[in-house]
């Protein structure tokens, strides 16, 4: 019989902190990102602002959640 060897809380809370950190970078990127490309190309409307903002947060949700479901 195999020993369960069980996951520390301190491991736990540093695996999903850091999942949530790096989810977090994500968005501030694309919308960091975004607003430059905007702002370089002086537009009116903030389209890159806008559609870069929604893909990095719909990334960000599909990296996290591949992460909660990775053993």
């Amino acid at each position: 019989m195999q020993r369960e060897e069980k996951e520390s809380p301190l491991k736990f809370y540093a695996k999903y902190s850091t999942l949530g950190l790096q989810m977090i970078v994500i968005m501030v990127a694309g919308a960091f990102g975004g607003k430059a490309i905007d702002g370089w190309l002086d537009w009116d409307f903030p389209v890159f602002t806008l559609a870069l903002t929604i893909l990095s947060v719909a990334g960000a949700v599909f990296y996290g959640m591949r992460g909660l479901f990775k053993k």
